[in-house]
């Protein structure tokens, strides 16, 4: 089995595992935590791997891979640092979800096809209209709807809307310097594999 193949059929398997141990253990399942980051996520990174198994051409879509691997490390990032208090700690499904898949992702990243397509500078700005698309709806559909966003750091009735402003433009300019850092390493990588060969 080819490296590729073993880091992505561990990444499919990290995140069916989380769910289902969360379906089997919680009260209310997964499906109160589909609307947060994390999960939407981590079910991306799943789908995209599968895809990437049953169609090897996928790979050739280096801005999509990139933008995965960005959500599932900023998803990991954050809740590491900020979040292990405000939840249940490293349970089985959480250290696989902000653990796991994350390391595995990078690895990914890091060891798999560089240097086959390269990624181009503008992809790390193109990254980050799914986070503002998730904070559209965190800020205002959630709020709005009587659901409190899932993050208490997006929530206005927790750190007030001034508090709020400052962390999505805090959180805005680390997802695009991860962003930037991500294609760095890659581009890193290329150079590297390109002075080996």
């Amino acid at each position: 089995m080819s490296l590729r193949v073993a880091l992505r059929i561990a990444i499919i398997g990290c995140v069916a595992a989380a769910l289902l141990l969360v379906e089997l253990t919680s009260g209310r399942g997964v499906g109160w935590r589909l609307i947060t980051f994390t999960y939407q996520a981590n079910l991306l990174a799943a789908a995209y791997y599968l895809w990437t198994l049953l169609a090897p051409r996928a790979d050739a879509r280096i801005g999509f891979r990139g933008a995965v691997v960005l959500y599932v490390v900023m998803a990991g990032l954050i809740w590491n640092l900020f979040l292990t208090e405000h939840s249940m700690g490293y349970t089985p499904a959480n250290f696989l979800l902000h653990v796991g898949v994350p390391l595995l992702a990078l690895a990914d990243w890091l060891l798999v096809g560089r240097g086959l397509v390269p990624v181009p500078w503008w992809q790390p700005v193109a990254w980050l209209t799914y986070p503002a698309a998730y904070l559209v709806l965190a800020l205002l559909v959630l709020n709005q709807a009587g659901r409190r966003a899932p993050y208490f750091f997006l929530d206005p009735a927790s750190v007030g809307p001034a508090a709020v402003a400052m962390n999505v433009a805090a959180l805005s300019a680390c997802v695009l310097g991860l962003g930037y850092m991500l294609l760095a390493v890659h581009r890193g990588a290329v150079t590297v594999r390109a002075d080996t060969s």
